[in-house]
């Protein structure tokens, strides 16, 4: 399953009973008509918080997805999701889709290409955000954000909203170890490996280890 790296605990629920039950599947922010060429016919749903110990990495961009049949699947936590780590999400030519009832805590969180994370609660990230997003890429919080460092590298036809704000810019491109960067360029490969292996990405962490 594609999330399962988070938990393998998701229910199918038809897409008329969650969307009586999760009114935010209608959009406007979340357009699946656009991401799938339909509706889906149904949802994945996690019931109650979810507490990942690590890092972990998501998406269709992480790895083979040509014999998986979840590629275009939506997943709702109907909670809190804790990663103890690094939460690491990258879509690439689909757009599995990953909704939090409740807030997303993580230690970083990076959204690459055309990651689809929507929160309808708060986001607390305490050390690194990164968002390179394009085309239907989507990072939407509807709560608080509290963010230690902000990396945004690129927004090409996709939707950064925090704290409601979609014309929130980020707020530091110099956080990154020298490893991490080869002049103007960063090495996201690199940088998401790093940060799902627990090594630190930013000076000021390498300072607090």
């Amino acid at each position: 399953m594609l999330f399962s790296q988070l938990t393998t605990a998701w229910e199918p629920l038809p897409w008329e009973e969650a969307v009586r039950r999760f009114p935010f599947l209608l959009g406007p922010d979340l357009e699946f008509d656009a991401l799938f060429g339909e509706e889906p016919e149904q949802v994945l749903v996690h019931w109650g918080d979810l507490t990942v110990a690590g890092g972990v990495a998501v998406g269709c961009g992480v790895d083979d997805v040509e014999a998986r049949e979840d590629v275009e699947a939506v997943h709702v936590i109907d909670g809190d999701l804790t990663v103890e780590g690094s939460l690491y999400f990258y879509n690439e030519g689909h757009y599995s889709t990953l909704c939090v009832t409740g807030s997303v805590t993580a230690g970083s969180l990076l959204c690459r290409s055309e990651c689809v994370l929507f929160v309808e609660g708060a986001l607390h990230v305490g050390n690194l955000l990164v968002t390179d997003l394009y085309e239907a890429g989507l990072l939407s919080v509807e709560g608080p954000s509290s963010v230690g460092s902000w990396l945004g590298l690129e927004t090409r036809e996709a939707l950064i909203a925090l704290d409601g704000d979609t014309r929130a810019r980020a707020v530091a491109a110099d956080a990154l170890l020298p490893e991490f960067v080869d002049g103007d360029r960063v090495d996201l490969g690199r940088l998401a490996a790093a940060a799902v292996a627990g090594r630190p990405v930013t000076a000021a962490a390498l300072d607090q280890g």
